[in-house]
């Protein structure tokens, strides 16, 4: 029991600290609200954080991803000070949301329950602009923290059935005819429905292992950017175990990758020579991966 709870708690933790880490500058406010005066981030700065919100969201599945970034970003709003100065300097559109998704990680407005929350009142309730501008005082509000890669986050939930359903899962069938769905969990990397890589090509997937319930996967894929390739071969371990309140097992989780990353040389033909590396560490081969893909 004490080994489960460490393990949950792991989890959430590192990646609660990866989003202290690539949240950490908040160049890039400045095309949500102009609040801050900040300079704005380079296009690059930009696609890297897009590349790595998309890749936590792919590797921890939407609502745990959600819900680890809107604790950080209830903890980050204590760090904006400066009102919003006029109801003229909301960028953000507030586009209605459908009744029928709920908000379980409150980006929601606490008022109509029916837009994106962009601002924070004296009460501490936080509200969208047509909202705001009919119950709180301007003087007295505050925009919302977001990060710039923040609407990959934005995510209402789902409610009783659809909540334990809402993971993706990879279907596979065995010899004997029997079907298992298996939630596709850190997996969701390399699958193709899912993963965040651009231009990814995957062979299909290898199952190994003693039993059905705790079986291994290795997956082989292919990504391409930019004139970059990178060739992946990773092994995941299925983990049954629902992480704290989640109504559905972890599902897939990272072992080991092996990663050959290839960048044709400007102006030649040329494919400069490939570099073979080995990992253990999940956010070490997302860094990795990233920085190669989009870094240069």
């Amino acid at each position: 029991m004490t080994t489960t709870v460490q393990r949950q708690q792991t989890a959430r933790t590192r990646l609660l600290a990866e989003m202290e880490r690539l949240f950490a500058d908040d160049a890039g406010l400045g095309s949500l609200v102009r609040y801050n005066g900040r300079p704005d981030m380079s296009e690059k700065a930009k696609a890297m954080q897009m590349a790595w919100a998309r890749a936590l969201i792919s590797v921890h599945g939407h609502d745990r991803a959600a819900s680890v970034y809107a604790e950080y970003a209830d903890r980050r709003q204590s760090t904006v000070t400066a009102t919003t100065g006029s109801w003229g300097a909301l960028v953000l559109a507030c586009s209605p949301i459908p009744r029928w998704d709920r908000d379980r990680h409150g980006f929601l407005c606490f008022s109509c329950i029916d837009a994106f929350a962009t601002v924070i009142a004296a009460d501490d309730e936080q509200l969208c602009n047509r909202c705001a501008r009919e119950h709180a005082d301007v003087e007295t509000t505050r925009p919302l923290w977001h990060a710039y890669s923040h609407a990959q986050f934005q995510f209402p939930g789902l409610m009783g059935e659809e909540r334990e359903t809402g993971e993706s899962t990879l279907l596979i069938r065995y010899q004997d005819g029997e079907e298992r769905a298996y939630v596709t969990g850190e997996a969701g990397l390399l699958t193709e429905l899912t993963s965040p890589l651009p231009g990814i090509t995957a062979l299909p997937a290898q199952t190994s292992g003693d039993s059905r319930d705790t079986i291994n996967l290795t997956v082989e894929a292919r990504a391409e950017h930019a004139r970059r390739t990178v060739e992946v071969l990773a092994t995941f371990a299925y983990d049954p175990e629902p992480e704290q309140w989640e109504a559905h097992p972890y599902g897939f989780r990272f072992v080991s990758a092996r990663l050959t990353t290839r960048a044709r040389k400007l102006g030649h033909l040329d494919i400069a020579d490939p570099v073979i590396t080995e990992h253990t560490d999940l956010y070490r081969l997302l860094d990795i991966l990233i920085t190669h893909l989009y870094g240069h």
